[in-house]
């Protein structure tokens, strides 16, 4: 079986082979999500200056917050009220919900990841960073990225233990 996921990355560069090349070595380096595969919509890449650069973040961006917000409505079905209820979280599915959580809003890329800015390692943009991209648009691009990993028997017991994986 093979599980299969979708990105989009923002990258730094000056021209879209070399924000791929980035892209690229994002992958190949991080220890948080190994594929076997990495593939990069090479047609459909955006650089900031195209109308549709804005709106394609926007959807992205909005897929990190519906995950972000499916994963606090389960926790709060869980009996989780407050942060201080945290502190007595039993390990298990729940933990691993408020582990994947933690992740979206610090920044560590995961296979949840709809929108991930390698400029701030980010699953949102500062407004800071929005600004600089306004300022100059040749400079960043929107790397449509599909990510392929074939898993075992094993793995895909795991994978099928959080919803929010496949």
């Amino acid at each position: 079986m093979k599980l299969e996921n979708h990105h989009q990355m923002l990258a730094l560069a000056p021209d879209a082979p070399r924000a791929e090349a980035a892209v690229r070595r994002f992958f190949a380096r991080t220890q948080l999500v190994r594929y076997d595969l990495v593939e990069v919509a090479e047609a459909s890449v955006l650089p900031a200056a195209d109308p549709a650069f804005w709106p394609a973040i926007d959807q992205a961006i909005s897929r990190n917050r519906q995950v972000l917000q499916e994963i606090i409505e389960e926790l709060k079905k869980a009996g989780i009220r407050s942060v201080d209820d945290l502190a007595v979280l039993p390990q298990g599915y729940q933990s691993k919900l408020a582990h994947t959580a933690t992740h979206l809003l610090d920044g560590f890329f995961g296979i949840d990841s709809a929108f991930f800015s390698l400029v701030e390692d980010s699953h949102w943009i500062s407004e800071a960073l929005g600004q600089e991209i306004r300022r100059h648009p040749d400079e960043y691009y929107l790397l449509p990225v599909r990510g392929e990993l074939q898993i075992n028997r094993q793995q895909q017991l795991v994978s099928t233990f959080r919803r929010f994986e496949s």
